[in-house]
């Protein structure tokens, strides 16, 4: 891996800063090995303007933004290989079988993933109340895609489609006591969520096994 990071803080109001990685990983054909994956994001401190400074009770309030690109790997270390397996002897003598099936154009699953979002407290940060939105959408996603068992398998890993994830996060968060010696906090989050499969490569179904239990 190689990596890169950079930060800009300008008056203590706006904050920028970036990332790049490129990541290699040998469990990926040489052809398809490597990637490319960064990440920008930027916030704006509103309340450190001067036409917020008379109004004591808002604590903070930022407005905040983001897109990044991450990728993930397969599970198995040789995904892209078919391999041989041994000590299949037959009539005594010593033999060998083909083990796994594999797709050798194997690529990395990619994630975009864009955030936005407003941070604002109260009250001497007594009270604070958080709302995210996030949009991610992963494609090459990497699955065990049923394949028909006459030729000896039952599944092949590969890069299956595109889905989407999109919703909102909210948090409050308030100190019912706060002194010297004791803090109580009380804090409830509440999340949404919509996925939705956007594309099946090749204009297949795809037969999703049980990928949280019991479905």
């Amino acid at each position: 891996s190689y990596l890169g990071n950079f930060e800009y803080n300008f008056d203590n109001k706006y904050y920028l800063s970036g990332s790049y990685r490129k990541d290699g990983s040998s469990r990926f054909a040489p052809d398809t090995r490597w990637g490319d994956f960064w990440s920008v994001s930027g916030s704006w401190r509103i309340k450190g303007e001067k036409f917020m400074s008379d109004i004591n009770w808002l604590s903070n309030l930022r407005l905040k933004a983001s897109y990044g690109v991450n990728g993930t790997w397969p599970d198995d270390p040789y995904g892209y290989m078919s391999l041989f397996a041994y000590g299949q002897n037959y009539n005594t003598k010593p033999g060998g079988v083909v083990s796994t099936v594999a797709d050798a154009e194997l690529k990395w699953e990619t994630n975009y993933t864009a955030n936005f979002g407003i941070e604002s407290s109260f009250l001497d940060n007594r009270l604070t109340f958080n709302v995210d939105y996030f949009n991610r959408k992963s494609t090459n996603l990497l699955q065990n895609v049923p394949i028909s068992s006459v030729t000896g398998f039952t599944s092949i890993k590969t890069n299956v489609g595109e889905i989407s994830n999109k919703g909102f996060e909210f948090e409050v968060r308030g100190d019912v006591i706060r002194d010297k010696e004791v803090r109580w906090t009380l804090g409830m989050n509440l999340s949404t969520i919509k996925s939705e499969v956007t594309a099946l490569y090749g204009g297949n179904d795809i037969i999703w096994y049980d990928p949280t239990g019991n479905d």
